[in-house]
């Protein structure tokens, strides 16, 4: 899976980051949604104050914390799926197909 997004800190929650496809490189910050319901996202993704995606918290087979995320992207017909997951080096946000 590529990477398309890079993250300053190893913390999940209300980081901030910067987000690269091939059309499109934005600096995007995660905001918890305090009141959720249902499958409610657990973050608003942000850029600036446009609203361009959600994530949803997941715990993996391994019992690793990570979020699922959906992005609107306009150069793109179809939604992003991606996935950011702790790594060595950093938070990083893995696309998937």
């Amino acid at each position: 899976m590529p990477t398309i997004g890079s993250f300053s800190r190893d913390d999940l929650f209300g980081q901030e980051g910067t987000l690269e496809t091939a059309t499109l490189k934005a600096k995007v910050k995660f905001v918890p949604l305090r009141e959720r319901s249902g499958n409610q996202p657990d973050f608003r993704i942000l850029q600036g104050k446009r609203d361009i995606g959600a994530a949803w918290s997941r715990t993996s087979k391994t019992g690793s914390d990570y979020l699922f995320l959906k992005l609107a992207d306009p150069g793109q017909p179809v939604p992003l799926f991606c996935h950011l997951y702790r790594q060595a080096r950093g938070p990083a946000l893995l696309w998937s197909r």
